[in-house]
């Protein structure tokens, strides 16, 4: 419990005044140093690792020592005090119940790319480790779905050495089967000459066979590219027919998806243009017809040294010019004819984005100018210019609250 809660001094006090171990019994048999380390507590660590440093060895009831939950949760200050405190040096090949997975496996498959270096630093033979279903780190690192992720292991001649590139789990998979499988992009990976493209799995599929079969034909239809036009040696499978047809119009099926898809694109984009162009309309025409209106003598604003006027005048230009850069990125997209087939949808994606990002800053820009400029004409001492001001900082709190809203998939 002083663990859990983090009393250091507590901890401390019974160790230094128990003689018997008050290490054990706790929640599925965890470990005082189990707790410590789930609560990333460096300081509890150190004093349970000084008192009993074969506390690093000992596992739960489901084969979790505190390296695999160091490993698990990326704390690597954890790992390395576990590292360099264990009185047992096998204690980075001890494995989990379910799945007979190790510290280096779960690091891995998480994505924490220092422990995965730390372990293998220390230990290089452990990568030779496999679980269950025969699946080694690299395999793992494959179903983190980071596209940045498989490269780095290219750089580590010790697994490359060991034949680990291209290793076979129980259903017949390598690594580059399973980077097929979960449609990653990391295309210098996939064109490496140490990796092996012509591998046959259990299914007799290579991984260009398992690339041609995916029903995801989005973003992540360069995958595709890398695999057919990138790599003069793909493969050669049960399905080596299928890719000439993927290559270019696909099947029906998966062509019509295609072209529902794009057209769903350009429908929203011509929606956002009619918004866009609204916009730059209404900024436009309130740049002329400007707040306080013009002196008579010399045609000047007669607002012009207020400060709140001359913060109209900035918005309402920020959000003129974002809707007309806005509707010229819509525009724009109508150009998706000329690019290539597979990266249409790609192209309308990333254009759509950036359109609707400027249509949402000169919408904001525009309701500043909206609330400067009343601020700027509503006489100061009726509190009316303050109700403006609060009515308007709604729209960006209504705006805060459906960003988070979508941001958490809802």
């Amino acid at each position: 419990m002083a663990v859990e809660r983090g009393h250091g001094d507590l901890v401390q006090i019974i160790i230094d005044h128990t003689s018997t171990s008050p290490a054990y019994s706790g929640i599925l048999g965890r470990t005082a140093l189990h707790s410590a380390v789930i609560r990333n507590d460096h300081e509890i660590t150190a004093k349970l690792l000084e008192w009993k440093p074969s506390l690093a060895k000992e596992v739960d009831e489901k084969g979790w020592s505190p390296l695999h939950c160091a490993a698990h949760f990326g704390y690597t200050t954890i790992v390395k005090q576990l590292l360099e405190k264990s009185s047992d040096k096998s204690v980075a090949y001890l494995r989990i119940k379910p799945g007979k997975k190790t510290a280096l496996h779960l690091a891995a498959i998480r994505g924490h790319k220092d422990i995965v270096d730390l372990l293998l630093s220390n230990y290089p033979d452990c990568c030779e480790q496999v679980d269950d279903n025969g699946k080694n780190v690299l395999h793992f690192a494959m179903m983190n779905r980071q596209d940045y992720y498989p490269r780095m292991f290219l750089q580590n001649d010790g697994l490359s050495v060991r034949g680990l590139l291209n290793e076979r789990d129980a259903q017949g998979d390598t690594p580059l089967h399973l980077l097929a499988s979960y449609l990653v992009y990391d295309e210098k990976f996939v064109l490496d000459d140490k990796v092996d493209k012509m591998g046959l799995n259990n299914e007799n599929l290579t991984p260009k066979d398992i690339v041609s079969r995916a029903t995801d034909r989005g973003l992540l239809k360069r995958v595709v590219t890398s695999f057919f036009n990138g790599s003069k040696e793909a493969g050669i499978g049960p399905l080596s027919w299928v890719p000439s047809d993927m290559i270019g119009n696909g099947s029906s099926e998966s062509k019509d998806n295609e072209d529902n898809s794009i057209s769903s694109w350009k429908g929203v984009g011509e929606t956002h243009l009619v918004v866009a162009a609204l916009v730059a309309t209404v900024t436009f025409a309130a740049g002329f017809t400007l707040p306080g209106g013009y002196d008579q003598n010399d045609g000047m604003a007669t607002l012009t040294k207020k400060a709140a006027f001359k913060a109209f005048v900035v918005t309402d230009t920020l959000a003129m010019v974002s809707s007309v850069c806005a509707t010229f990125v819509y525009f724009y997209m109508a150009l998706h004819e000329k690019v290539e087939p597979l990266e249409k949808e790609l192209f309308l994606q990333k254009h759509f984005i950036c359109g609707f990002l400027l249509t949402m800053f000169g919408m904001g820009s525009m309701v500043v100018a909206f609330m400067t400029g009343m601020y700027a004409v509503l006489p100061h001492f009726s509190g009316l210019p303050i109700v403006v001001c609060v009515l308007c900082c709604c729209f960006f709190v209504f705006f805060y609250k459906w960003i988070k809203k979508f941001s958490n998939g809802c």
